[in-house]
């Protein structure tokens, strides 16, 4: 195995396969890159047996790549990627010495790696799915954006730490939730699909981290896996296990009071309180009357805050709600819209949010029980 090639276009290839590299694997290969040469191209690999990672690259004149000798071996992922981030060259050639020993040559010097065989390395499938739908840069940023953030980060229902993709005829739903609130993402498809599987909020952020704006993503999945595809990298994942709650259920239809605000008026109102936390949870609550909508916040050690929007509008019967100040300054980011409207089903109930312009982005937090 021998070739040469242009030093940043290895650092980025090398940096997108180790996205799925894991220090903490059981199996001791999979803490390294597996580099494989072939003839006409260079194949990367990273896993850590859940999320697997595989890009390429071809002959071409940004990159030059030369390719002298085919092989393959696999190279511990945190030195390879240290020395060739700190190479101070243009050209960089890389070769196997013997079974365990990869020399970088540049035109100040050497570096020897000690490496294993590419035989130590597991086995991946990246055998193609038959379910397939595609997806624009945007669109996926924007389902990522607006979801993966409710997903849960324990691990007693693993299934909650993902977002659920279902698809009816042509409609895509993509959700999140932990329980105590949901985001929901929905976008029409160019074809019919029947879907309904939950990927890992991890992997999408991978995705999104690798994507470039020129590449539609191509997914393809079955029951067991999913492929993300676009331009000539490969990531893979398994789907988690477990049914995903019947989240259309806590979406409230009926309302019986609305609050129309200012997005970035309400959003510096509960940041400036933010540090105003109870046993480290941020609860605001919201006094909301035609007269007057206000925001108070007291925190027991720190001190209490009584603030009034100027730019809200309410609708209905006079009400106060105590809510989680962190899952609101959470569900305004993913909007991105000018106004948001509350929409409230009753005290101490599910309440949606969105944004006054855009109905394919909601969200929805269930108020807290204050005895103040």
């Amino acid at each position: 195995m021998k070739f040469s090639i242009d030093r940043r276009y290895l650092q980025d290839k090398l940096s997108t396969a180790a996205r799925a590299v894991s220090p903490f694997s059981p199996l001791p290969a999979l803490s390294g890159i597996l580099i494989d040469v072939r003839e006409d191209r260079i194949v990367f690999t990273g896993s850590d047996s859940n999320v697997a990672i595989q890009t390429a690259i071809t002959p071409g004149e940004m990159n030059r790549l030369q390719i002298e000798s085919t092989g393959s071996v696999c190279v511990e992922s945190k030195y390879i990627l240290d020395i060739v981030r700190k190479l101070d060259c243009d050209t960089v050639g890389m070769e196997l010495m013997d079974y365990t020993l990869v020399r970088l040559t540049t035109e100040n010097g050497t570096f020897n790696i000690n490496s294993s065989s590419a035989d130590e390395y597991p086995f991946i499938d990246f055998s193609r799915p038959q379910g397939h739908f595609v997806l624009s840069p945007d669109e996926f940023r924007q389902i990522v954006s607006s979801t993966a953030f409710a997903c849960s980060d324990k691990d007693s229902r693993p299934v909650l730490s993902g977002v659920n993709f279902r698809i009816a005829g042509n409609e895509l739903h993509c959700s999140g939730t932990d329980t105590y609130r949901l985001a929901r993402k929905t976008l029409q498809l160019n074809q019919d699909q029947t879907f309904d599987i939950t990927i890992s909020a991890r992997t999408l952020n991978e995705v999104m981290k690798s994507l470039s704006d020129s590449d539609s993503i191509d997914i393809f999945a079955d029951r067991r896996k999913i492929q993300f595809v676009f331009g000539k990298t490969i990531i893979q994942s398994r789907l988690l296990d477990g049914t995903f709650p019947p989240v259309d259920r806590i979406i409230p239809t009926e309302f019986v009071s609305r609050l129309t605000v200012d997005t970035q008026e309400l959003f510096r109102a509960i940041d400036r309180t933010n540090f105003m936390k109870n046993d480290n949870v941020h609860l605001i609550k919201l006094d909301c009357s035609e007269q007057a909508v206000r925001i108070k916040v007291r925190a027991t050690e720190i001190g209490n805050s009584d603030e009034r929007l100027k730019n809200a509008s309410w609708t209905g019967e006079p009400m106060s709600v105590t809510l989680n100040g962190s899952y609101v300054l959470d569900a305004l980011k993913a909007l991105k819209g000018e106004q948001t409207e509350f929409a409230f089903s009753g005290q101490l109930k599910p309440i949606r949010i969105m944004d006054t312009e855009d109905a394919s982005t909601l969200m929805v937090v269930v108020p807290v029980r204050s005895f103040d």
